[in-house]
């Protein structure tokens, strides 16, 4: 398995459809968020993309792909390269078939929207369409076709088929060196990438720091050296957060017991893993999945 499977199966992400249809008139889009990635495709006319990032409005047409990560700075969708509404109290929502821009707009929700893992990436990843390359366009393609003729069950069509566009967009960020520093470009090394295959599949294992020089063909300090130079954090550091990022994730599976979660991140017993999750989130497990995601 490679080490970005590893990793996106060990988070097992979701998206969550928030809008799939047209828009009309003078429309405003807000979907800021501190916790989550947002995503937008545009199925039909042409929206502008504002942020402060950027000297001026970005161009997005039909099948460009765009995504805002939780370090993105604020930004809005519009209908006009001159025109920013101050509200989205003229935003007509209509069929696709009406709109004079149609939209496919999801949410993937992340345990830890401020750990290594997303801060490497872009906080803004634009595709363009003439970008997107074989497969992410055909993928953008089925999307907007099955979301723009509803069908029985298009609403979990369109979410099952929008789970791979953030991995789709990860992989865009790897190939095309948007990314140079983090876990990301780490997966690059064969030797880096043969640790993080180890700790991203079993975290749960006693890992020490001399077992993942052994299993890397490196000494102690040359291997913490590259491991800490290349993902931002010690090789023990990130084995942590990582049981972290999962443990966010599998405390609100339905069935699963803060006792199981403590045992497959690695804990010989529920009070250590309490402290370590309390220490990360300011709140204790039990309390974690009482609150429903994004509270």
């Amino acid at each position: 398995m490679d080490v970005l499977t590893s990793l996106v199966n060990g988070l097992n992400l979701h998206a969550k459809l928030i809008y799939s249809g047209g828009v009309c008139g003078r429309w405003l889009m807000d979907h800021n968020s501190d916790r989550s990635v947002f995503f937008h495709m545009l199925s039909k006319g042409e929206g502008w993309v504002y942020t402060s990032k950027w000297d001026a409005p970005l161009l997005l047409e039909k099948g460009d792909l765009i995504l805002f990560l939780p370090h993105s700075d604020e930004h809005f969708l519009s209908y006009s390269k001159e025109h920013l509404p101050d509200t989205m109290s003229n935003t007509q929502l209509t069929p696709w078939s009406d709109g004079e821009a149609g939209f496919v707009c999801g949410e993937i929700e992340l345990g830890m929207p401020e750990s290594l893992i997303w801060r490497a990436l872009p906080p803004e990843i634009v595709i363009k369409r003439s970008q997107a390359g074989d497969v992410l366009t055909r993928l953008i393609e089925l999307i907007n076709m099955e979301a723009s003729v509803p069908r029985f069950g298009s609403g979990s069509v369109v979410e099952r088929l929008c789970d791979s566009i953030f991995i789709l967009a990860i992989r865009h960020c790897i190939e095309n060196e948007l990314v140079d520093r983090g876990v990301f470009s780490a997966m690059q090394d064969r030797r880096l990438a043969t640790v993080l295959n180890l700790i991203h599949e079993q975290p749960w294992e006693p890992w020490t720091l001399a077992e993942f020089c052994r299993r890397a063909g490196m000494s102690k300090t040359v291997f913490s050296e590259k491991f800490a130079a290349s993902v931002g954090a010690s090789p023990i550091e990130y084995l942590g957060q990582w049981r972290m990022q999962i443990a966010s994730h599998w405390l609100r599976e339905p069935g699963m017991t803060i006792e199981r979660v403590a045992e497959r991140c690695g804990y010989e017993s529920v009070p250590a893993f309490s402290k370590a999750f309390k220490r990360t989130f300011g709140k204790t497990p039990g309390a974690y999945r009482r609150e429903g995601p994004g509270e």
